[in-house]
């Protein structure tokens, strides 16, 4: 057994998917890990970088957002929230206590590509160099239907 993280798993060189395909353990855990994050639909998993820039998204960002990877990639993440948060710093409040505590968390309105409000809960991690140097972060948004104003 070989720990990664939190994880056991057991010490093979290869893995195989389909008949005739195997490939290298490290390989296929990364190309699983990615293909996990893309095809999650209920959460909007984003890669920002240390300016709030989008790095990354997947599909359930699409989904709750409305935006395509290609029309938001680049653009700061800042454009979620309503003016007035805008306004008041939440987006860069909320990158400053995930850098000093690790992650944030806040539940709050935000807006969608066609304009539309949208109760969301939020989860801003602090990704981590070996050094322990903040190098991005990680944000996990999802819609909350039954939310009371």
């Amino acid at each position: 057994m070989v720990e990664i993280g939190y994880y056991s798993i057991p010490l093979i060189s290869h893995i195989c998917l389909q008949p005739n395909c195997c490939m290298d353990k490290k390989e296929i855990l990364d190309k699983l890990h990615k293909r996990m994050i893309a095809e999650i639909q209920d959460y909007a998993i984003i890669l920002l970088d240390l300016d709030g820039t989008i790095l990354s998204w997947n599909a359930g960002a699409m989904a709750i957002k409305g935006y395509k990877e290609e029309e938001i990639i680049g653009q700061n993440f800042r454009m979620f929230y309503l003016p007035q948060d805008r306004q008041a710093g939440l987006p860069e409040q909320l990158i400053e206590l995930a850098k000093k505590e690790g992650r944030a968390r806040h539940i709050g309105r935000r807006v969608k590509k066609d304009g539309t409000i949208f109760w969301g809960s939020i989860l801003i991690t602090a990704l981590h160099d070996d050094d322990g140097n903040v190098i991005g972060f990680a944000k996990l948004t999802s819609e909350i239907n039954d939310h009371k104003s």
